[in-house]
């Protein structure tokens, strides 16, 4: 299927997770308190609903569900115009990994990675029971990991893990990386219970991350009952999922470069996803004029000194995948760990679609 001598990949497709996954998946012990999927009280609306909460985050307040219906229409008008279906019928649905291939072989993608969707919406809770946040992790990369087993050529899994307690998600990296055969690990580009991503707490995960030799892939949502700058703009989706993805992607790598992170753990690897490049450059620019005017940063050399890079290898060629990767803040990183690597390269993003309704996107 390479085009042009190249092969392809998509760093960050995404699932939609059906209906029963978790009345399927979840442990015997925490079957009364799986999430479920029934109408919104007060609204004809279905939503995720899960320790008292509905999913995505106050979508049980009127402005939120019409911005979300709104989205659906503008997508369906799209999809319409751009021939993608002449039926909405036709669409494929985001929860078959046969029509997810089939979407691909559609665009022309050799393989892709593929990430969670309402997933990461259930467990960004502050204060969830970190045994029940693990539990609804576990199930969640079982059955993601059952969906790739389909072509597990073309379809690599990553796992979310439950940041509440980091020793959990240190064990469930573990697992999902050794025995499911994840690619990733799945963070929240937001503070959990409050921590920022240089706190001690998250020490053992960079370390066993860094040992697996999997990039720790900060994604966020475009909104949360957690500490998030999407709840600054309720009434404005624009807004709301603008800063959600690069302003909290900014927030994240700084976290993690003036942190002193990837001068503790020199062979980790992180992608920052669904950002583009806009902010690598003003982001870039006043952190380092900050590390030069503080002393209180535990880098030994400045933030923007240190490289994070990830390419897409597929076979004998390979296509940088266009995270949010950067070397010294300035620029695209187009290296790659694979020895394999021949040919031109570039940088521009080719992203496959299953269907998921426009509203659920995260």
């Amino acid at each position: 299927m390479a085009k042009g001598g190249f092969k392809v990949m998509d760093s960050d497709i995404h699932v939609d997770e059906p209906h029963d996954l978790w009345d399927r998946y979840l442990e015997p012990r925490f079957k009364d308190r799986a999430p479920r999927f029934a109408a919104i009280d007060g609204s004809h609306t279905n939503g995720w609903q899960f320790e008292g909460k509905v999913f995505p985050a106050f979508f049980d307040r009127p402005e939120r569900r019409r911005f979300g219906r709104i989205r659906r229409e503008k997508a369906l008008a799209r999809h319409l115009e751009t021939g993608r279906y002449k039926d909405p019928a036709e669409d494929l649905p985001g929860d078959d990994p046969h029509a997810m291939l089939k979407a691909m072989d559609r665009e022309g993608i050799d393989l892709a990675i593929v990430f969670r969707t309402r997933g990461a919406h259930l467990i960004a809770l502050d204060g969830l029971e970190p045994d029940l946040s693990a539990a609804i992790c576990r199930a969640f990369n079982n059955w993601i990991s059952e969906f790739c087993a389909t072509d597990r050529a073309r379809l690599k899994p990553t796992a979310i893990l439950p940041l509440h307690d980091p020793k959990l998600a240190v064990e469930e990296a573990r697992r999902s990386v050794r025995e499911l055969g994840a690619v990733a690990v799945v963070l929240s580009n937001h503070p959990v219970n409050g921590r920022a991503w240089y706190d001690p707490a998250y020490e053992p995960l960079w370390a066993e991350a860094e040992r697996l030799g999997v990039p720790v892939a900060f994604h966020g949502i475009q909104m949360a009952y957690q500490e998030h700058l999407g709840r600054r703009f309720m009434d404005n989706f624009v807004m709301a999922h603008a800063v959600a993805h690069p302003l909290e992607q900014m927030m994240a790598l700084g976290s993690l470069l003036t942190g002193g992170v990837f001068e503790r753990y020199p062979h980790l690897k992180a992608a920052f996803l669904e950002v583009a490049a806009a902010g690598c450059r003003g982001g870039s620019g006043h952190s380092t004029s900050g590390w030069r005017s503080s002393a209180t940063t535990s880098a030994s050399t400045s933030p923007c000194a240190r490289a994070s890079t990830s390419s897409a290898t597929a076979g004998s060629r390979s296509i940088p995948t266009r995270t949010w990767c950067v070397t010294h803040c300035r620029r695209w990183a187009t290296t790659t760990s694979s020895s394999r690597r021949t040919g031109p390269t570039t940088t521009r993003p080719i992203r496959a679609r299953s269907r998921r309704s426009s509203a659920s996107r995260a």
